[in-house]
C-alpha cells in the first residue's frame, strides 16, 4: 500500500506586505509578523533521559534505539531541526528506507510535533523539501532512492525506523556529509533488531557512535491500558518492543526465519501474481493471511493480514476477504482441523471456498515444513504486518512444547497454508527491497 502524502500547495507568488513573512498553518499559507521570528518556541519536550541525551547529543554519529513508545521518530525530527536552527543554511536531511512511508510517519511528526509553523518559509510539495527562516533546508527522501541521493551536500543526515536499512544505504549517508562550514552527523532511530545486525556491530560492538536505549516504560506518558497490553507480550517480542532489547531468534519455534533478509518493506504486488489464503476459524478470533506467489522464483510475499478481534458473521468475513484480495486471483483457500468441516463449509456457501490442508492431522509435520520453507527464505513478509510479527517473534517453545499455541492465530494460518508446498531445493538468500514484477 503506497501512503499519499498530504501536503500544502505552492507557496503564494505574491510578495508579503511589509513587515510580514508566508508561513504555513494546517497544510496553508498564512501571513506572519516578522517579528513573531525572534519569539518561536519550540514544541518538542524531551520524555526521558536517553531521548534528551540523544538530541543535545553532539558527536559525529549517534542511534536512539527504543522499544514501542520510546518517543524514536519525535527525538529523530528534533535533533534534526535543532542541527538546522544552531547552524544557518545547514541542509539535511531525514529518510526511511522507503520514501513512500515517510508522509503519515516521520514527515507528519516533525511537521505536527516538532517544527513550529512560524520557522517554516517554504515548503516544496514535489521535493519534500522544507525550508526554514534562518536558510536551513531539511529534505524528506527514501533510501529507495540512491540516485537522488547521490548528488546532495549534506550536513547532517537521519535514518528513521534504520532497521530496515543495510550498511550499503549506511557508508551511502556518509559519503554525503561534505557540506563546508558546518559539523557533520549521522544519526539513526530504531526499534531493536537482532545482534547480527550491522547498527549492532557499529554501534556495541565497535563502539563507533554514542548508544541511546529507551524501553517502553520510560514514557511516562503512554496511557495505562496501553502499558497493560504491552506487559502481556512475550518472548523476543517482548525484549525488543517493550523493553527495547537487542536479542536474536533464540527458543523461537521459527528460529530458521531470517529477518535481515526476508522482512522486507512493502512494495507494489503486480496483480498478476497468483494468491494463496490461510484461515484459522473461530467466532471472535477468525484470522487469516494472504500470500502472493512470484512466478519468476517460486517466493511467497505475505501481503495483507486479516484479524478483527471481534465476533463477526461468515457473509462479513468473506467480504472482508474479497476486499483485500480484489481484482486478483486466489488459486487456493485453506484451514482449519480435521474436525471444522462445518466452519469451512459455511465459507464455502458464502462465496469462499476453503478446503482442509494437508496433513492436517500432523501438527509437527506442518511446522516442520514452515520451518524448511524459512530456510530457504522462500516466504517473505511486509514489515508493516504488525500482528503477525509480533506473533512471530513471540512464538517460543517452553519444556519442549509450543507455549500457548492456541492464542497463534496467524501462526496457524501460516501452517497450514505454507505446508501444502513443499520446500525446495535452490535457496533465495538475497536481501529483497524491490522486486522485478515482469515475467
Amino acid at each position: 500500500m503506497v501512503t499519499k502524502n498530504i501536503m500544502p500547495p505552492s507557496k503564494p507568488t505574491k510578495e508579503p506586505p511589509e513587515g510580514y513573512y508566508w508561513g504555513i498553518d494546517n497544510y496553508k499559507w498564512v501571513l506572519y509578523p516578522k517579528e513573531a521570528e525572534t519569539r518561536v518556541e519550540l514544541r518538542w519536550e524531551p520524555i526521558n533521559q536517553p531521548q534528551e541525551g540523544f538530541v543535545a547529543d553532539k558527536g559525529s554519529r549517534s542511534i536512539f534505539s527504543g522499544a514501542f513508545g520510546a518517543g524514536k521518530t519525535i527525538a529523530l525530527c528534533a535533533k534534526g531541526l535543532k542541527l538546522s536552527l544552531d547552524y544557518p543554511k545547514n541542509y539535511g536531511l531525514i529518510c526511511r528506507k522507503v520514501r513512500a512511508t515517510l508522509g503519515q510517519t516521520t514527515l507528519k511528526t516533525f511537521l505536527e510535533l516538532v517544527c513550529p509553523r512560524e520557522l517554516i518559509v517554504n515548503y516544496n510539495k514535489s521535493e519534500g523539501l522544507v525550508t526554514l527562516t534562518n536558510g536551513s533546508q531539511i529534505l524528506f527522501g527514501g533510501l529507495d532512492d540512491p540516485l537522488k541521493l547521490g548528488s546532495l551536500n549534506l550536513g547532517w543526515a537521519g535514518i528513521d525506523e534504520a532497521i530496515e536499512s543495510n550498511e550499503e544505504d549506511w557508508n551511502m549517508l556518509e559519503g554525503r556529509l561534505r557540506k563546508p562550514d558546518v559539523p557533520h552527523h549521522l544519526f539513526a532511530a530504531t526499534n531493536p533488531g537482532p545482534p547480527t545486525h550491522y547498527l549492532y556491530r557499529i554501534f556495541w560492538q565497535e563502539k563507533k557512535g554514542e548508544v541511546y536505549q529507551a524501553s517502553s516504560f520510560d514514557n511516562p506518558a503512554l496511557p495505562e491500558d496501553y502499558k497493560q497490553r504491552l506487559a502481556e507480550f512475550e518472548g523476543v517480542y517482548k525484549d525488543r518492543y517493550v523493553l527495547g532489547l537487542w536479542k536474536g531468534l533464540e527458543g523461537l519455534v521459527y528460529s530458521a526465519f531470517d529477518e535481515k533478509i526476508c522482512l522486507i518493506p512493502r512494495f507494489d504486488i503486480d496483480k498478476s501474481w497468483p494468491v494463496y489464503a490461510g484461515h484459522d476459524f473461530g467466532r471472535v478470533n477468525a484470522a487469516a493471511l494472504f500470500y502472493a506467489g512470484s512466478p519468476g522464483t517460486g517466493d511467497f510475499f505475505a501481503f495483507a493480514e486479516y484479524w478483527p478481534g471481534s465476533e463477526m458473521s461468515y457473509h462479513d468475513h468473506v467480504q472482508a476477504f474479497k476486499t483485500i484480495t480484489d481484482g486478483r486471483n486466489v488459486l487456493r483457500r485453506v484451514g482449519g482441523a480435521p474436525n471444522e468441516e462445518g466452519e469451512r463449509q459455511a465459507y464455502t456457501a458464502q462465496g469462499w471456498p476453503i478446503s482442509e490442508p494437508k496433513h492436517s492431522k500432523d501438527k509437527a509435520l506442518q511446522v516442520k515444513m514452515v520451518q524448511g520453507m524459512h530456510r530457504l527464505n522462500k516466504i517473505y513478509i511486509f514489515n508493516d504486518l504488525s500482528n503477525y510479527v509480533r506473533e512471530k517473534f513471540s512464538f517460543v517453545f517452553k519444556e519442549e512444547k509450543i507455549d500457548q499455541e492456541a492464542k497463534f492465530h496467524l501462526m496457524a494460518c501460516e501452517r497450514y497454508l505454507m505446508s501444502d508446498f513443499t520446500p525446495e531445493t535452490v535457496e533465495s538468500n538475497e536481501p529483497i527491497t524491490e522486486r522485478d514484477n515482469t515475467f
